[in-house]
């Protein structure tokens, strides 16, 4: 190939780069991916918690379990768990009417999707414009109803940026539903609550967990959401562990594998009842 008079090297075809891409070659870069930005870092993170001068080798971790920091910790956890609770109503009652009321269905999943496409810092502070005092809730009504810099404000911005990774598994899950069922069990004589109870929730249960999943660990990871719209009482175990790295990494690199090892512990206890792996087949 040449680019004038430049004599350009040859670039190994498709079918060239399929015959050297064997499946051990693949699993190589996976595992080599992994273990420089996966393994490697975890380890150096253990490492860096440990107290290796005077006192305890687990001194970090004894300051990291006390105190602020554990309230804080509960404070992650339970807005988590307020947040998964509240974009999993919204979620299923509007993946519900795309996927069974809705006439132009991509039209409608093309605005659940749309806020992804804006950064979630320019979305948290748009909420936050919306009850300032020059926002159009305190126009109209004269105040902000103590949403603004509150645990209110944290749950709300949440919400909003994690309510489409509720609402999609969910969606997915119900239009896997076979018609028929549904038709079945109107002409049985069940009622549309009825229906939607017995019938379609269960089958839609994958969606659900797998939203829960998303959710959750998404809104406990939070570091904008209590930065820009919680108050100083807000924060949370990322604004905890940013704070502590400008003046002890030792300790935020044991506030981070406690924070991480609470988090699995969580996801193990909600697998033993919800079979984390065998629900995520079924999407």
């Amino acid at each position: 190939m040449k680019f004038g008079n430049v004599q350009l090297p040859e670039l190994p075809t498709i079918s060239v780069l399929e015959d050297r891409a064997t499946p051990k070659l693949l699993m190589a870069v996976g595992l080599g991916w992994l273990t420089i930005f996966f393994i490697i870092p975890v380890v150096v993170l253990l490492f860096e918690s440990l107290n290796f001068g005077e006192g305890s080798l687990l001194e970090n971790y004894s300051t990291a379990l006390s105190g602020t920091y554990l309230w804080t910790l509960g404070r992650t956890m339970a807005y988590a768990f307020v947040t998964t609770i509240v974009c999993l109503i919204l979620g299923y009652w509007i993946a519900y009417y795309i996927a069974f009321k809705a006439k132009r269905q991509m039209l409608m999943l093309g605005f659940v999707l749309l806020p992804l496409w804006i950064a979630i810092i320019i979305r948290f502070f748009g909420v936050s414009l919306f009850f300032l005092p020059t926002g159009p809730v305190q126009q109209v009504f004269g105040t902000d109803f103590g949403i603004l810099f509150s645990t209110s404000g944290v749950i709300i911005g949440l919400t909003s940026a994690l309510l489409p990774f509720a609402i999609l598994p969910i969606y997915n899950s119900l239009q896997s539903i076979d018609e028929e069922l549904v038709n079945a069990s109107k002409i049985l004589g069940a009622t549309p609550i009825h229906t939607l109870w017995t019938v379609i929730f269960p089958l839609s249960l994958s969606g659900v967990v797998a939203s829960a999943l998303f959710v959750y660990i998404l809104a406990a990871g939070s570091f904008l959401a209590p930065a820009i719209l919680g108050g100083p009482g807000d924060f949370m175990m990322a604004n905890i562990i940013e704070q502590s790295f400008s003046y002890s990494i030792p300790l935020a690199a044991a506030l981070s594998v406690v924070f991480t090892v609470a988090l699995l512990i969580l996801i193990g206890i909600f697998n033993r009842y919800a079979n984390i792996s065998e629900v995520l087949s079924d999407l």
